[in-house]
């Protein structure tokens, strides 16, 4: 399974997740594959919580392929 893939089945369920789940559970550089993931048509929010910040996927549709 590719990062990608991997961030993408975590964050398909609408929730919050910290930057420390996500890299538990995608690695430590899981901004440049949520970077990837943008640049196919997937978006994300992103909150600030205290000190941390959260994201959640907000939608999973991808764009076409031209």
């Amino acid at each position: 399974m590719t990062k990608l893939e991997l961030l993408v089945s975590v964050m398909k369920d609408g929730k919050w997740y910290s930057t420390d789940d996500l890299v538990s559970c995608v690695g430590h550089r899981f901004s440049a594959t949520k970077h990837v993931a943008q640049k196919q048509g997937y978006q994300f929010d992103k909150r600030r919580e205290g000190t941390r910040f959260e994201y959640r996927m907000v939608s999973t549709a991808l764009r076409p392929s031209a």
